[in-house]
C-alpha cells in the first residue's frame, strides 16, 4: 500500500487509491446501469468456456449441474472479499470444492481485477480492524459494488450460454436442477421445487433468494394438503 501522505502536505498529483477514489472513476461509476452489461460496457467480458463445455455434457444430469453452477456462485462472495484485502495483481487459491471447475477462480480475479482498476483501487484494502468507521464503509461500499456485478456477470453468461440446455430440459428434470442449486446455495432442500428454472426466470433477484420464495409458496401448499414441506437431509 502506498505510504500514507502527511497532513497539510500539498501533491501535485496524488496517486489513486481506494481512500480516495479519482473524480474520474466516480463518473464511470454513475455512467453504467449495475449488471453485466456495464462490465462489458467497461470492457470485460467474463467467460468460463471449459466450465460451459462441461455443463453441456450435464444435459442427463440436471441435480448435478445444478450442484455445479450453485458451487461456483457460492464461492463469489469469498473471492471477492479475499482478493480486496490484497493489491489488485493478486490471484486467488482455488478451493478445493472448485478444483473441477477449470478456469472460474481465474475468471473472477480478472473481473474482480479489472473493475479496480476501473475505479482506481489497486492496492489492498486494510483490515476491519485496524481502520476507522469511514474506511470501513468504504470497503463495504466496494465489496457490495463488485459483489453485484460479478454476480450478475456469472449468472448472465450461465443463462445465455446454457439457455438451450436449460430449454431442454422437461419440468421434472427442471425441478432436479432448481434442487442441484438450492442445494449447493443454502444446504435446504425442499420436498417440492419450482418447474421454471431458476437461472431462466430469477431475474434481478438472486438465485437462492428466487427459489426461497417459490419453494415457500410450494410448502404451504404441501402443508395444507397434510402432506411433508422438507425433505430429510
Amino acid at each position: 500500500m502506498a505510504t500514507p501522505q502527511t497532513q497539510g502536505t500539498k501533491q501535485a498529483a496524488p496517486a489513486p487509491d481506494f481512500l480516495s477514489p479519482p473524480e474520474a472513476a466516480i463518473k464511470r461509476t454513475r455512467r453504467f446501469v449495475l449488471n453485466s452489461l456495464a462490465v462489458k460496457k467497461m470492457g470485460y467480458h467474463f467467460q468460463i468456456p471449459a466450465i460451459i463445455a462441461k455443463m453441456q455434457m450435464k444435459t442427463d444430469q440436471p441435480f448435478n449441474a445444478g450442484m455445479a453452477l450453485g458451487m461456483m456462485h457460492y464461492y463469489i462472495v469469498p473471492l471477492i472479499s479475499t482478493h480486496l484485502e490484497n493489491a489488485v495483481e493478486f490471484r486467488n487459491r482455488v478451493p478445493e470444492a472448485l478444483i473441477w471447475a477449470t478456469g472460474f477462480v481465474e475468471a473472477i480475479d480478472g473481473c474482480i481485477a479489472y473493475l479496480r482498476l476501473m475505479d482506481g483501487c489497486s492496492e489492498k484494502f486494510p483490515n476491519d480492524i485496524t481502520v476507522d468507521r469511514k474506511s470501513r464503509r468504504l470497503r463495504r461500499k466496494y465489496m457490495e459494488r463488485y459483489t453485484y456485478l460479478v454476480e450478475d456477470a456469472y449468472k448472465d453468461h450461465a443463462r445465455e450460454q446454457l439457455c438451450d440446455v436449460f430449454q431442454s430440459w422437461n419440468q421434472e428434470q427442471t425441478q432436479l436442477f432448481n434442487k442441484g442449486v438450492d442445494k449447493a446455495l443454502s444446504g435446504i432442500q425442499w420436498v417440492v421445487y419450482p418447474k421454471e428454472n431458476v437461472v431462466l426466470n430469477a431475474g434481478e433477484d438472486g438465485w437462492a433468494i428466487w427459489l426461497r420464495g417459490k419453494c415457500e409458496e410450494l410448502g404451504m401448499l404441501e402443508a395444507r394438503a397434510g402432506r411433508k414441506v422438507l425433505a430429510e437431509v
